[in-house]
């Protein structure tokens, strides 16, 4: 299981089961994409998963990076009058081309592809699995959330009991 703190300061858990789910998503991704490689990030640059060719490439220097190329899109967001940041950013190349996909508020993908496959395809696909991560991080919050208020609830009971023991009250 690992935690990983958002920038609202809510954490979201991740278990081993979410991050087979996310690594699956990501090999489907890559089998019907061509696409060369996906990474999935947290929007502070902390990549989480990813697959596909990584050779000659550092992954957390490309997922640093391209959490700062949001940042700086979503401050041009803003200076255009848009209330919410740019949701997917493409870099062309010469040789390879970068999508990146804003996931929810606090995640991200980066997407390496070379000339041969087509934008559009990489589009496509690519809205198609943020929406899926978009739906499995809205569970994860859910059940994380859900699962606070019972230990919240479970805790003050607890301590309630045993301040009651320890002060020789009775309850009723």
């Amino acid at each position: 299981m690992d935690v990983r703190q958002r920038h609202n300061g809510k954490r979201v858990v991740f278990s081993e089961s979410s991050f087979k789910r996310i690594r699956s998503l990501i090999h489907d991704f890559l089998q019907r994409s061509r696409a060369s490689l996906c990474i999935f990030a947290d929007i502070n640059g902390y990549p989480i998963a990813y697959g596909g060719d990584t050779r000659g490439l550092i992954i957390s220097t490309l997922t640093a990076l391209a959490a700062g190329s949001f940042s700086a899109t979503l401050e041009m967001a803003h200076g255009l009058g848009e209330s919410q940041r740019f949701r997917f950013i493409y870099h062309e190349g010469a040789r390879h081309n970068l999508y990146l996909a804003n996931v929810g508020e606090d995640y991200l993908m980066i997407v390496l592809f070379d000339k041969s496959v087509a934008l559009g395809i990489i589009r496509l696909l690519t809205h198609q699995i943020t929406n899926q991560l978009d739906e499995l991080l809205a569970e994860l919050r859910r059940n994380s959330d859900q699962a606070a208020q019972m230990l919240d609830r479970e805790f003050r009971d607890l301590l309630g009991e045993e301040l009651d023991r320890t002060f020789g009250l009775n309850r009723s």
